[in-house]
């Protein structure tokens, strides 16, 4: 029988042992398959944080218990091992149950979270960017007594709810099994909906997936040709503009997680720009742009630069004063210009540090998947013209 998988995390401090092995026992006995360090890990690697990672991700459901301390802390993370597991399990969209001490929620709600929300605001007001560290930041400004929890707990707390997690409320004894029960129940009740039609749900999804983008778009292209050449620029470039569709951009700089360090938005608008002469000329363009034309002696042009590119390598620009990121690449007499916003705090050094990780997420996104369809289609059409 599938059990269902649940990963019981805490930090491993005594105050929670009686909770973490009367929640622990009572899973088992509903039938489900609880999992937890000290007992349920075979070790997948010898590296045991990895290992516990690893169990997140196959698990279905992530049960986290907080109360006054941190747990172990990694210096080349920036987090705690605790901490580690809850953004492994937020991103992989895993269903997150959080209980929170009663007192530590009570003083973060009453006390911690309206001194952050006003050191916050006074700090952007100075400096026109969030803090460099926010663990840093709210051990500076907070100014709790220490013995009701660490700085740590306070971050982490933050971090959660600005990902929009609720917290539900403990006290350190075990009748916290009637809730954790009541809501599996829930939770079951609400599945039990989607039973009868699962097959019919997964095979529509497979097709979706496989067939559904490219069929549609195949069909836009074809009506799009007409005895090798384009009839219509600006539909072409209407298409690729909404497939390019914004991503998060993610640091890879740690051993263990992957946080969003910004994003790019939507793409704004694309330019088409043709060789005419000494020339790039703006051939058509979508979206909100201004275009212009550009010489070939002109060695600052984006554009420029990309068509003396005899390798045709798909080119990576960007604008600190636009906030705007350009994608560029060339087809035979012709190059394709993205203009795709930055969210986010950026300045040059932080770009220049993630400009590949912005390049990398630019190529593995469906809408690359397009462009290339457009150099394949283009660089293979001959005689096309005007």
């Amino acid at each position: 029988m599938d059990r269902t998988t649940i990963f019981i995390s805490s930090v491993a401090q005594d105050a929670l042992s009686s909770i973490r092995n009367a929640v622990f026992e009572e899973l088992k006995n509903m039938g489900h398959e609880p999992i937890r360090f000290e007992d349920s890990m075979r070790y997948i690697h010898q590296d045991a944080i990895r290992t516990c990672l690893e169990y997140v991700s196959r698990s279905d459901i992530f049960l986290l218990f907080i109360a006054d301390k941190a747990g172990t802390f990694l210096e080349d993370e920036g987090k705690t091992v605790t901490h580690l597991e809850f953004l492994r399990a937020y991103h992989e969209n895993k269903r997150l149950i959080v209980y929170v001490h009663d007192i530590v929620l009570d003083t973060y709600f009453r006390t911690i979270r309206p001194q952050i929300k006003q050191s916050l605001v006074q700090y952007l007001s100075e400096h026109g960017k969030e803090p460099d560290s926010m663990l840093n930041f709210i051990s500076e400004n907070i100014k709790e007594e220490p013995h009701i929890a660490e700085n740590y707990v306070w971050y982490f707390l933050y971090d959660a709810e600005q990902k929009g997690i609720y917290f539900e409320k403990c006290s350190l004894g075990v009748e916290i099994l009637s809730n954790i029960k009541s809501y599996l129940s829930a939770l079951f009740k609400e599945s039990l909906q989607y039973l009868n039609i699962r097959s019919e749900i997964e095979r529509s999804l497979e097709h979706v997936e496989l067939y559904g983008d490219f069929y549609e778009l195949s069909l836009e292209f074809i009506s799009l040709l007409q005895n090798g050449q384009i009839t219509n620029w600006r539909r072409l470039l209407a298409l690729l503009r909404s497939k390019m569709v914004g991503c998060n951009i993610y640091s890879t700089n740690t051993k263990y997680q992957q946080e969003a360090i910004g994003a790019l938005m939507d793409c704004k608008a694309v330019t088409l720009y043709e060789k005419r002469d000494e020339q790039m000329i703006c051939k058509e363009y979508d979206g909100l742009t201004t275009p212009e034309n550009f010489s070939l002696d002109d060695a600052s042009s984006y554009v420029v630069q990309t068509y003396n590119d005899h390798n045709h390598n798909e080119k990576l620009y960007y604008s600190l004063e636009k906030r705007i990121c350009y994608f560029l690449f060339k087809v035979k007499t012709y190059v394709f210009c993205f203009h795709l916003p930055l969210l986010g705090e950026w300045d040059y050094y932080k770009l220049k540090a993630y400009q590949e990780n912005i390049f990398n997420a630019i190529l593995e996104s469906k809408g690359y998947s397009y462009c290339y369809f457009i150099k394949m289609l283009l660089g293979g059409l001959s005689n096309e013209q005007l």
